[in-house]
């Protein structure tokens, strides 16, 4: 709805502050209009930097709506407003609107079809692009330490590990990372001996040893 919002301010722009279509103080009224929106794309974007919140569904339904905005959204004749000594579309307009109208509707349909195989191909657990992890992600605050934080943005919530014991104490533990490979750890004196306080400790060990392998 945002998106086709944008198309349908940018289709019609020439109107939005003109002085004949406007009366007195409604052109200000319409600026006002535009900060909310910015304010609502901004604080849409910021939540998408949460935990599942993924923000390439709040940009990518506000690019196909613009998008389809431009192929469907009509635009407004002057005489709309009884303006009826406004001039006709020239030939440079009309073939501008024309261009736009097959623009939006030609990208639209191939971004579907591209997003539509992306999404056929994955396997719904892993990252198909991980450096665009930052854009949809953030841990939070960062300006705390790594144990500290209020959420994270990876998968260390599903590593899994396997405890080898002497004497009755565990001595080593073998993780099995979220990207499948495994890291042997000797467990140290400071950490707990028991099963549940060693599985409480597995998402910060994944976060130190497996996220560089």
């Amino acid at each position: 709805l945002i998106g086709a919002c944008i198309s349908d301010i940018f289709m019609n722009w020439n109107l939005l502050f003109n002085q004949f279509v406007n009366e007195k103080g409604t052109r200000l009224s319409h600026a006002r209009v535009l900060l909310v929106l910015a304010i609502d794309i901004v604080v849409n974007c910021l939540i998408g930097l949460t935990p599942f919140v993924d923000n390439f569904t709040h940009l990518g339904g506000m690019v196909y709506g613009f998008l389809c905005g431009l192929g469907t959204i009509q635009l407004v004749s002057p005489k709309f407003f009884q303006k009826e000594d406004a001039n006709s579309p020239s030939c440079c307009s009309r073939s501008k609107r024309f261009f736009f109208r097959f623009f939006g509707v030609l990208i639209s349909l191939a971004g579907i079809i591209v997003s539509s195989i992306v999404l056929m191909s994955g396997d719904g657990e892993t990252n198909p692009c991980t450096s665009c992890t930052y854009m949809s992600c953030i841990a939070f605050p960062p300006w705390t330490s790594q144990d500290n934080k209020w959420w994270y943005c990876d998968d260390c919530a599903r590593a899994t590990a396997t405890g080898t014991m002497e004497n009755g104490v565990f001595s080593s533990l073998n993780i099995t990372c979220p990207n499948g490979m495994n890291e042997v750890l000797e467990v140290e004196e400071s950490w707990p001996q028991d099963e549940f306080g060693l599985e409480g400790m597995l998402p910060m060990l994944c976060r130190e040893h497996c996220l560089w392998l």
